[in-house]
This record gives C-alpha cells, structure tokens and sequence, in this order.
C-alpha cells in the first residue's frame, strides 16, 4: 500500500472499472499521488469518496473523510442519504461537458417541435411534398434554472435565432438571453414561455413546482422539456394539462422513479415524448478532471466553500 492520497469510490451502477480507469489516469495526469478503491464495505481510511447514490455504510465505515464529490449536478439523493454526515462537505459536478450535449438534445427537440420534423422519417409519415412550411418569428423559449447548464442551453438556442428568456433564484444576466429572477418575475416569464425547458434542480423549493396553477400561466399550446428533475414537474397536472389542450407536448427525460415503471401513462400518451435520461451523460475523463483539480486545491489548503460545486445543503445545490 503506497503513501498517496486514498480515495474510496462507491458508483452503483455507473460502470465502476471504467471510472476507476478515468480517475486514476486523469489524478496522475493532475500529479496527483492517489490510491484510489472501490468502496467494499471495508474501511480504508479514505481522505476523499467519489459516489453516485453511496451506501449508508460508506459514511459510517470511512470516518476520516474531508470531502465527497457526487459524479453528477443533481446532489438530492446524496443530499437524502441518512447516514451523510451533516459536516461533511459535499462538491457536485459543474457541467464537466454534460452542458454541451444537454444544448444539442434541447435543440434537437425545440426544432422538431417548432418545425414539426416528427411529420416525416416514419411508416406513417406525411408523404406530401408541399406540406406547411413555419415562417415568422419563432416561438419564445423559457429557460428554467440558469446555471452553468441552463446558461449554455439559453445560449445554444439563441444561436438558432430563438427568442430566449430564462428565469432563476438569483439574478442572473447571460448575452442575449432576457433573465427574470425570483417569485417577482416568474409570472412574467411563465407567460411568454412558449416552450419551457426545465432545468431546475430538485430542492424543497423546486419540488413540484410545475403544477397545475402554473402550467395554466403559460401561453395556451404550450410546450414542456424537462432535463431537470423529475420531482419539479406534478405529474397528475402535466397529464390533465396535455387532456385539455393548455399543453401541447411535453418532452420528458426525467422522471420522479427511474427506470420509469412500464405500466406509467407516460409512455402511453400521444402528446409525450419519453427519453431514458440520457440528455446529460456525464464523460468521465472531463468529470475525474474537475475532481482532480478540486482535490489539488483542498491538498493546498482551499476551503471546500469556496470551490465551485461546493453545495449550499441549506439550498440543496
């Protein structure tokens, strides 16, 4: 056993030999002196873990952790976890490349809904050469939750000649993109939101923030994608929404239980479209590179607080 930093790792399900593979190669590409484990119910005297929905008995079996740093942006089932110390800090991911790919899967879908490019490609699809072309302005595009995500997927969608609001917390001010913040502006937002994209993430503020009251806000026809959290959308009044025509479509990558059950109504109904939540992969050499450089920063002295993904828990991002 060498003399370097020990790190645990517990990653469920997320292809643990190849995470291993990344950390390992981008820590020494950091020059970092690492030995880096796989989490076996065995203490191994770790300085730091790297999780995806962890054990309880990690927390309770590696006692001299400084830090953990959750392989992902959304930090509520780490966060739920009863056993996490209440003192530990906690870094989730900052984009780390999902930012990218989560731009191209809203774009792709804003184009399909605002050029009806599901008519065609199909059995069934229309086989009439002078079919309605869209002209004029395109509709308006509502983005919910502007961080370094919802930011770059209000960008991306403003390159495509969108308009482009985007409503967070905070105050925001992103480059072509008119920001709304707090309870005083989200009425405003929601009602020129002729697309809304979801991007929140899932807190006590954000649970089920989509509901009935506030889907009747935006413009009647309205269309819904969610790459946020499943639990910001109610699902009962997205469905009524969709029945009575206030929605057009909703576009759902996330949902409140994954894998989503087979007998769920939204696999089944015409106005939905339900991706596997794969609008954000997370590429591991990117992800063990911004945990390298956290790590190096920690080793020199930094506050966890002030690094970015450090997570506010009385936020719960």
């Amino acid at each position: 056993m060498n003399s370097g930093i020990r790190i645990t790792a517990a990653l469920g399900s997320m292809k643990p030999d190849a995470w291993l593979d990344a950390l390992r190669t981008m820590f020494a590409r950091a020059g970092l002196d690492t030995e880096v484990a796989l989490f076996d119910g065995h203490a191994h005297q770790a300085r730091y873990a790297i999780v995806w929905l962890p054990p309880p008995e990690l927390f309770s079996t590696e006692k001299k952790l400084r830090a953990v740093f959750n392989v992902g942006a959304g930090v509520e089932g780490l966060l739920a976890n009863p056993a996490l110390p209440p003192a530990l800090p906690v870094l989730r991911l900052v984009d780390a490349g999902m930012a990218a790919k989560m731009a191209e899967y809203v774009c792709f879908f804003l184009a399909r809904i605002t050029r009806g490019l599901d008519r065609f490609g199909g059995p069934n699809a229309a086989r009439d050469w002078d079919v309605d072309r869209p002209r004029g302005t395109p509709p308006t595009v509502g983005v919910m939750g502007l961080g370094a995500i919802g930011a770059q997927i209000a960008h991306a969608a403003t390159v495509f000649g969108y308009p482009v609001i985007g409503w967070s917390r905070t105050p925001k001010a992103i480059e072509g993109v008119r920001c709304y913040a707090g309870q005083e502006g989200l009425d405003e937002f929601l009602s020129q939101s002729n697309i809304v994209v979801d991007v929140l993430p899932l807190t006590d503020a954000t649970q089920d923030f989509l509901n009935t009251q506030r889907l009747a806000q935006l413009p009647r026809g309205a269309h819904v994608i969610n790459v946020g959290r499943g639990g910001t959308i109610v699902e009962a009044d997205l469905l009524a929404a969709l029945d009575s025509g206030q929605l057009a479509s909703a576009t759902l990558d996330v949902f409140r239980t994954e894998p989503l059950p087979a007998e769920h109504p939204f696999w089944h109904h015409p106005r939905i479209t339900v991706t596997p939540h794969l609008s954000g992969p997370t590429p591991r050499e990117p992800a063990a590179l911004q945990i390298a450089d956290a790590i190096k920063q920690l080793e020199a002295g930094a506050e966890p607080s002030s690094l970015a993904g450090y997570v506010d828990r009385s936020r719960g991002y």
